[in-house]
């Protein structure tokens, strides 16, 4: 069985399952919020929106460029992320 976990991303606060994270929802979290915080410095780029789209595609990037590294792709991995930016979307 599935449980809700708080988690907060720049500020705003989300309910995820943490069955969807194969580690700690909390940790995820942390690593999206210190991509968005890292990025707010730049200038030009204010918005939550895109704060959370370039955070995405510096994730995204670190992501495949781990797996070209090794050896392909890994589907499970892929329904995972897809199953998590649903579950964001749906918070938005």
């Amino acid at each position: 069985m599935s449980s809700s976990t708080k988690i907060t991303i720049y500020g705003k606060t989300y309910n995820v399952k943490s069955s969807a994270f194969s580690v700690p929802p909390e940790e995820v979290a942390a690593y999206v919020d210190k991509k968005m915080q890292d990025l707010s410095g730049s200038p030009g780029k204010t918005s939550t929106t895109d704060l959370a789209i370039l955070a995405s595609l510096n994730i995204a990037h670190e992501l495949l460029g781990f797996q070209k590294n090794n050896g392909g792709s890994d589907i499970d991995l892929e329904k995972r992320l897809d199953a998590m930016i649903k579950e964001i979307e749906k918070a938005s």
